[in-house]
């Protein structure tokens, strides 16, 4: 069995689609969460997930919307969450509400930003130089994927791993390429990948729709 992994798509339903075609012989598909915010195809994606059947953790910027809680967010991440509020159809905003903290698999765990019962779960970042890694496996006792960072990674300790897909919609290891990656559990493995997908078109429709500008731009460098 195949099980696709994303993460962070924030609403870039371009990259989305290119990502799912990449994801298309995978038996099911899990998301990290960050489904919404920053770019203004919020309703489009959140359908094609919900038509895909695809499941998904609530990441921070989702919690955002629902709640209008802005606190921890910088200035472009407030423009856009306000727009999605605005803009979200209501069976749509239903469905980020039921999003759980955390998805258990066979074989791995799935969180936000780290594994914890409360709103910490997609509110602290783990990098790759996160130094409780092995910790944090080992208390987890089971493989575990999270998002937050926009950064796709692997962090191994004994047979057990700590994996960040990368962002579909907004990459931030200085490659502008959509991330992914897909779990075989028969070889018990993370392949990681990436395609390209037409950023200029997002960038139009970021301008056309009012949100600001840089928002578009960085997706050309991937940061």
């Amino acid at each position: 069995m195949k099980i696709g992994i994303i993460s962070d798509i924030h609403a870039n339903l371009i990259a989305l689609e290119k990502v799912m075609g990449k994801l298309e012989k995978c038996d099911e598909i899990i998301c990290a969460g960050d489904v919404v915010g920053y770019y203004p195809y919020s309703n489009e994606v959140v359908e094609l997930l919900r038509k895909e059947r695809v499941h998904s953790v609530l990441g921070n910027h989702d919690y955002a919307v629902l709640t209008g809680d802005f606190r921890d967010m910088n200035t472009y991440a407030r423009v856009s969450a306000s727009y999605t509020i605005k803009n979200l159809k209501e069976e749509n905003r239903e469905w980020l509400e039921n999003l759980p903290l955390k998805i258990e698999t066979d074989y791995f765990n799935v969180y936000h930003g780290i594994p914890s019962g409360d709103l910490d779960a997609f509110k602290v970042y783990i990098f790759p130089e996160f130094p409780l890694i092995e910790k944090i496996l080992e208390e987890e006792g089971k493989s575990i994927v999270v998002g937050h960072t926009h950064i796709q990674f692997q962090k191994e300790s004994g047979n057990l791993s700590l994996v960040n897909p990368g962002s579909v919609g907004q990459p931030r290891d200085g490659d502008k390429k959509a991330a992914y990656a897909i779990f075989d559990t028969e070889k018990n493995r993370f392949d990681f990948g990436r395609v390209e997908y037409d950023v200029y078109e997002v960038i139009m429709e970021v301008e056309k729709s009012g949100l600001p500008t840089a928002l578009g731009m960085r997706l050309l460098e991937g940061i």
